[in-house]
């Protein structure tokens, strides 16, 4: 479990000088209903409907993982990979979009990850710059609010919630068969990362979080940005756990204490054993919900 922390922490960073043993990734197929399977490897979950009309994707990890991501799809339909759908703009999920739009696959996201990923970024809280990718890799559909697709006998609505993990998050929803791909606004490692200074927000992630739950039922079965499947009751204790924390942060901030402060108060104390990983400690939520709680 350590291990598969660590990996996660360093994919989320996507740190290009890194010497990644892309050789020993393996990518493992989760089959998760008719037509509908999930991929893990190294990075973020990738979703996959495959049939008549087609693959369509969501998020596609890195660029080294592509042949590996091709094979595990070859596994399961001799068509082509149609769409790439991201939902956000890290890297671990969106790292191989030059090579499946080289290759013809239409990339499809919220305008600010194509604003995001065609411009050079700083991830102010790791203090790391992240340069603009190659055109082929930008999104040629953009959405501003939800869009729908109908493929492969399936309604697939793409939501655009409330400014969360980043400002640019989507999360994917098979309607028909009932699954949802969560993007990294739900993920089950820990704590999540809140990317502040990529527009992300504690308060917009609860809030998304609430929209999705309003929509699904206890028969959904969940995709996680990172992680095993899941379910709605998961989403449930996520939204809790992270609702209760920014409370109490922002009690704190009302009765004027400062950051030094309310990190000390252990505030989440009750939720450390379980939900502080290697890679999103608890300092670190405290931090990015007290900095989206102060910020104009």
């Amino acid at each position: 479990m350590k291990r598969l922390k660590i990996l996660i922490f360093l994919s989320i960073l996507s740190i290009p000088t890194f010497a990644q043993d892309w050789e020993s990734v393996e990518i493992k197929t989760v089959e998760v209903a008719d037509k509908i399977y999930m991929l893990q490897g190294r990075g973020g979950n990738i979703g996959v409907i495959a049939g008549d009309d087609g693959v369509l994707i969501v998020d596609d990890q890195y660029a080294p993982l592509v042949p590996k991501i091709k094979a595990a799809i070859a596994a399961l339909s001799d068509k082509e990979v149609r769409y790439v759908v991201n939902t956000h703009y890290h890297g671990d999920h969106m790292g191989g979009n030059e090579v499946f739009g080289e290759s013809g696959s239409i990339i499809i996201a919220h305008e600010n990850v194509r604003e995001r990923i065609s411009t050079d970024q700083l991830m102010v809280h790791m203090q790391r710059p992240v340069p603009a990718r190659p055109e082929a890799a930008w999104p040629v559909i953009t959405f501003t609010e939800d869009v729908t697709f109908y493929f492969n006998d399936e309604e697939i609505w793409i939501h655009k919630g409330p400014s969360a993990h980043t400002d640019g998050d989507a999360v994917v929803w098979f309607k028909k068969a009932n699954v949802i791909h969560m993007g990294d606004t739900f993920v089950r490692y820990g704590y999540p990362f809140i990317d502040v200074s990529g527009g992300g927000s504690v308060t917009g992630m609860i809030d998304h979080l609430e929209q999705v739950l309003n929509m699904i039922d206890n028969e959904t079965k969940v995709i996680p940005g990172h992680g095993e499947l899941a379910t709605k009751s998961d989403i449930v204790t996520f939204k809790n756990v992270i609702s209760d924390i920014r409370d109490s942060v922002a009690a704190a901030v009302e009765q004027g204490d400062g950051l030094d402060e309310i990190l000390s108060s252990g505030i989440t104390e009750k939720y450390d054993e379980q939900w502080q990983g290697d890679f999103i400690k608890a300092k670190d939520f405290i931090t990015f919900t007290y900095e989206d709680l102060i910020k104009k």
